[in-house]
């Protein structure tokens, strides 16, 4: 069976006034109905562009260069404005990253989920609205019947991330885009949105996209993990593999700096040098000046994502 939404070779740029940063180069995955995919890498790596690729997000002065995204067979790179706009937030949804700058300020925060629902769902104003607080009532949020009426600010940032998932399930989209949906809660809360998602994930048998930097959320919430660095997908595979089995030197680093209870440790690990701004195509492997495998041959040729194993896709020659 063909997957849900496929990603193939997609190449993203921002142009700036004398050169242009590669930010998204050859990324390549896929999404199962009703999977869960982790994006994983550090802040800048390229994943939030990414996502907004998918839903056509990227506007000048950046510039979706390459590459196909296929949603149910159908390309959506090719789609005019039309045609996007009755994928986006109907087909493909997105939790974006601050629920604080997402939700608009000045409108209580049901009138914001009941017009999603008009807009993508075409139904009236009361049955709008109780739609909505059934949705509220869905995510966790206690008295929905009053909080319908509630604004942004007089919720709490969990609260608001509950906020965010209602909108974005309001018109049942098949795939979810969680773009950090834990970030800036604390530990209990953090649980708590998490839990939500897969639970509603289930019930409605969505595909998820979780991007993230922390591995924990991945290794309790995906079925596939991809690792990115420098706008490239390094590796990628079932999370049994990369978690048993990982192959590239980016990703055995970020396990070695992962804190763990009871280990005694002087300093935590790190991965030594910075990572680099790509004005231009590289010539050779990304990781190479911070990698502890590296070797000549490293810099004589683009380094393409192989196939190591059954599923298990390694961007490396020393492997």
């Amino acid at each position: 069976m063909d997957p849900l939404l496929k990603i193939e070779n997609l190449n993203v740029s921002f142009r700036l006034s004398d050169s242009k940063v590669l930010a998204v180069r050859d990324v390549s995955f896929q999404l199962e109905q009703g999977k869960t995919l982790g994006l994983v890498g550090e802040s800048g790596c390229g994943k939030s562009v990414t996502a907004f690729s998918l839903l056509r997000l990227i506007y000048p002065p950046g510039v979706i260069e390459s590459g196909t995204i296929r949603y149910q067979g159908k390309d959506l790179l090719t789609m005019n404005d039309e045609e996007i706009r009755k994928i986006r937030g109907r087909q493909i949804a997105m939790i974006f990253q601050e629920p604080m700058t997402s939700l608009n300020p000045v409108f209580r925060i049901g009138y914001q989920i009941s017009e999603t629902i008009r807009l993508h769902l075409n139904r009236d104003k009361e049955e709008a609205r109780e739609m909505a607080v059934d949705l509220l009532r869905q995510v966790g949020i206690p008295s929905p019947e009053t909080r319908y009426n509630s604004y942004p600010h007089e919720l709490s940032g969990g609260m608001r991330q509950r906020v965010m998932i209602a909108i974005a399930l309001s018109a049942m989209p098949s795939v979810l885009i969680a773009d950090e949906p834990t970030t800036a809660l604390d530990v209990t809360i953090q649980a708590q949105i998490l839990d939500l998602l897969l639970r509603l994930q289930q019930e409605r048998r969505m595909s998820l996209l979780i991007i993230t930097h922390d591995l924990g959320i991945v290794a309790n919430a995906a079925d596939e993990i991809a690792i990115m660095y420098a706008g490239e997908i390094v590796e990628r595979g079932s999370v049994e593999r990369i978690f048993q089995g990982r192959l590239h030197p980016y990703t055995t680093g970020l396990f070695e700096a992962i804190p763990r209870i009871g280990e005694n440790r002087e300093r935590m690990k790190n991965i030594p040098g910075l990572v680099p701004t790509l004005t231009e195509s590289p010539t050779g492997c990304v990781f190479y000046e911070r990698c502890f495998k590296r070797g000549d041959e490293c810099l004589k040729q683009t380094i393409p994502l192989r196939e190591i194993s059954e599923g298990h896709y390694v961007r490396c020659i020393r492997v």
